[in-house]
């Protein structure tokens, strides 16, 4: 049943029923996950580098301020996406094995403040925005518009994106692109579609981290009716998946320093040394549910450690000039 759905009637049940607790501070943090701000930070970091690399200087106030935004929206996708999985019954104490990363599951306050919460996140986002908004000019909220867009329809609409085989692709697309060319054009004024390709690897990523987690989900994902594309294809090829892209995402790393930012690749055997056994350790996962937190741990660690190094290798030209 569609989550949308049930938030009327949900909200309506809640208000008759007594006995629910109080919304603690740690659910609020269980529901924003910070272990997984990595996906809205790096992008981040990775336009601010650029525009380190491009200008040879970096607007501090309003990169706080698209900082703040990016991760208030992400706080909003994950309360969201929690919300509709367990309205929808995906969620259950039989699947879900750590009460940190089911808050709702385990913790009996009313569901309905957890969509609100979400509500609240983009609130907040826009307040953190505001700065950047006058200061740069209305248009930016063209993309935060695409940004609240995509945080309601991941997992809302009569079909919900994270239902679909392209959840993953599109979560790294709005997150690792979307966000470096907003972030690039808010702090240079230059609206350059060149970000994408040195956002490649901030891309795919974040796409391993969807991957990683849907790939885990997968006998909850098909007895609820998400086809995930590790639903459609299976466990293994979702695994020599997640090797492909990894790799990829380490060439495309390797050539836009190569080609663009030389003075970095001296960084290059950290860059390996430090990634490698990371996505080894992720292969001996085997994305089964049962290893399904150590497998989140590994993919929005390879998240943090390659853009890490590869933002580093950015900005080691401007270092080395100064």
């Amino acid at each position: 049943m569609n989550a949308l759905l049930l938030v009327p009637s949900e909200l309506a049940g809640c208000i008759r029923r007594k006995g629910y607790k109080r919304l603690t501070v740690r659910s609020v943090i269980e529901l924003a996950a910070p272990q997984t701000w990595g996906a809205s930070v790096m992008p981040v970091l990775l336009a601010a580098a650029l525009t380190i690399a491009h200008t040879g200087t970096l607007p501090v106030l309003l990169f706080f301020s698209i900082l703040a935004t990016a991760v208030c929206l992400q706080c909003a996708v994950n309360t969201f996406n929690d919300y509709s999985d367990f309205m929808a019954g995906v969620d259950r104490p039989e699947n879900c094995i750590d009460p940190t990363d089911a808050s709702l599951v385990y913790n009996d306050y009313e569901p309905v403040l957890a969509f609100v919460l979400g509500i609240g996140f983009i609130l907040l986002g826009f307040v953190c925005g505001l700065y950047a908004i006058i200061t740069v000019g209305p248009e930016l909220l063209i993309f935060g518009g695409i940004g609240a867009a995509v945080v309601f329809f991941y997992s809302y609409g009569l079909l919900p994106l994270c239902y679909t085989p392209i959840g993953e692709a599109l979560s790294g697309l709005v997150m690792g692109g979307i966000i470096p060319i907003a972030c690039f054009y808010a702090m240079t004024g230059e609206l350059s579609w060149t970000v994408v390709l040195y956002s490649i690897p901030v891309i795919i990523t974040i796409s391993l981290i969807m991957l990683a987690n849907n790939g885990c989900d997968i006998e909850k994902d098909a007895a609820s009716g998400r086809l995930t594309l590790p639903v459609r294809k299976g466990r293994p090829a979702a695994l020599k998946l997640h090797a492909l892209l990894f790799a990829t995402a380490m060439v495309c790393a390797g050539l836009v320093i190569w080609l663009r930012f030389p003075n970095g690749l001296w960084l290059l055997p950290l860059f390996c040394a430090w990634l490698i056994p990371q996505e080894y350790q992720m292969m001996k996962t085997g994305l089964l549910p049962e290893n399904r937190i150590r497998s989140l741990m590994l993919a929005t660690g390879t998240n943090i450690r390659l853009n890490a190094v590869y933002i580093a290798m950015i900005l080691a030209p401007a270092i080395i000039i100064q």
